[in-house]
């Protein structure tokens, strides 16, 4: 059943007449078509496809995709609204490389575009980090060195840039092409300090992570991989996210490790995987999300991330995905995918607010975290419990509900609002459980959830317009 036909239920429930247990003294809530909202949504996989490893970078009021794909240079897909994406040619093919064209990240750098990349030099066929620069986002960007950025006798991947502060560092792969470990080839992930050119080292570059948690090396085999890189700084603390497993099989998942400073050392969370493949009983329905990178919308975190077109058969035809990230009260990391369900348009893309933040309410916290703990590495901070109330100091207009349950329990219970309305509602008991609430707007001061058992919610929404 879709997400729209199951929050439909809730309207056809109260058209019934079906009794709802001490709701005597409150009216039903009037529910509208949830339908009539869906242009508030997006849903992953996006129309981009055929591509790994994207990029979304937000400049001069649009936001402009980069990505591997194809074996000559790299495209570009422009956006405004992260749904449609329109494509044009951004790096042609650069004089020292054959092909192989991997990873693309630009930052907007000292009054200029600046982009790194992957490609396989033509004199030995060694994968190798190459810049290039450009004076709009889309390009064309031309290569200021005629050369690979760095040459350290090995093949290096997936090149990252960190500003912290005035300082650059940057974070890249030394591929598990050319590096044996132990008689095993390995993919590990370094960093090191740039010079403020971008065009050199500072120092030399330290060993950040390999693979060496239990998930990390579920595949076996000759080969293992940490990759992918990317940093975020929060509270003082180095987030480096990255992926492990063979890009081409379902356990090609993400990962994040901490740490007090730039170059380490990185202590990876015990909740690894953050974004891992899905499957039922009978067929694999996402496969292999990975090689995420950040960006921010508004004051929302987002990231971007692939996963396989084909979840039956994996390979380097890949799909673009987008979903909030963020961290849990105790700094914890999280992304927030990569069920598919509906997920919310950026709210400053579409002029609405969650209230749900700013209400007040005994153990509510992690109802309003952006985390609706779909993934099992955030199932634990979910919401859990048989009653919760929420109280606001100052009415919200809002005109819509929502519910995203996090898996466990199947219970029915009853939302009341303002102690005035009802309306029934009912938990799957899956992690891609969501129910939509649609209603004409009201100014609510109250909200009381209600269950016959205990459930677990990953997140409460409470919509309505800025104001």
């Amino acid at each position: 059943m879709s997400i729209w036909k199951r929050s439909l239920y809730c309207l056809v429930t109260f058209i019934l007449g079906l009794p709802v247990a001490g709701a005597a003294s409150f009216e039903p809530l009037p529910l509208l078509d949830p339908g009539a909202v869906s242009g508030r949504f997006y849903q992953n996989p996006h129309s981009v496809y055929d591509i790994g490893d994207p990029f979304i970078l937000p400049a001069e009021g649009h936001f402009y995709l980069f990505a591997t794909g194809g074996t000559v240079g790299f495209n570009v897909w422009r956006t405004n609204d992260l749904r449609s994406f329109d494509k044009q040619k951004a790096l042609p093919k650069v004089s020292w490389a054959s092909g192989d064209y991997w990873a693309p990240e630009v930052v907007a750098y000292d009054g200029r575009y600046v982009m790194l990349f992957t490609a396989r030099r033509k004199a030995d066929k060694s994968l190798r980090i190459g810049i290039a620069l450009a004076d709009t986002p889309e390009g064309p960007y031309t290569d200021p060195l005629d050369a690979p950025l760095f040459d350290l006798g090995y093949a290096a991947i997936d090149a990252t840039l960190l500003m912290d502060g005035d300082i650059p560092y940057l974070y890249y792969v030394r591929d598990c092409s050319e590096n044996v470990v132990r008689g095993r080839h390995e993919s590990h992930i370094y960093g090191v300090r740039m010079s403020p050119d971008l065009l050199s080292m500072e120092g030399e570059p330290v060993l950040l992570t390999v693979p060496d948690q239990e998930w990390e090396m579920e595949q076996g085999g000759d080969y293992l991989w940490n990759e992918g890189p990317a940093v975020l700084v929060r509270d003082g603390l180095y987030y480096l996210f990255y992926s492990a497993h063979f890009f081409a099989d379902k356990r090609y998942g993400v990962g994040v490790a901490v740490s007090e400073h730039p170059l380490g050392p990185f202590t990876k969370q015990q909740n690894n995987p953050l974004l891992w493949y899905i499957e039922n009983e009978t067929k694999v329905m996402v496969s292999g999300p990975g090689h995420n990178s950040f960006f921010m919308v508004g004051d929302e975190l987002f990231t971007a991330y692939h996963t396989h077109t084909y979840p039956l058969a994996p390979s380097g035809n890949r799909q673009l995905n987008i979903d909030r990230a963020g961290f849990h009260a105790d700094g914890t990391a999280f992304i927030d995918g990569p069920a598919r369900v509906p997920k919310l348009l950026p709210f400053s893309m579409t002029g609405l607010v969650n209230h749900a933040p700013e209400a007040v309410g005994e153990g509510i916290a992690p109802l309003a975290d952006a985390d609706t703990c779909s993934s099992p590495a955030s199932a634990h901070y979910a919401w859990r419990g048989t009653n919760a109330s929420l109280k606001w100091d100052v009415p919200r207009t809002a005109d819509m509900l929502m519910l995203c349950f996090a898996g466990g329990n199947t219970a029915a219970g009853q939302l009341v609002i303002n102690e005035r309305f009802t309306v029934d509602v009912g938990s799957g008991g899956t992690a891609d459980n969501m129910l939509i609430l649609h209603f004409a707007p009201i100014a609510i001061e109250s909200l009381r959830m209600e269950w016959d058992g205990e459930v677990s919610v990953g997140e409460l929404y409470v919509i309505g317009s800025a104001e």
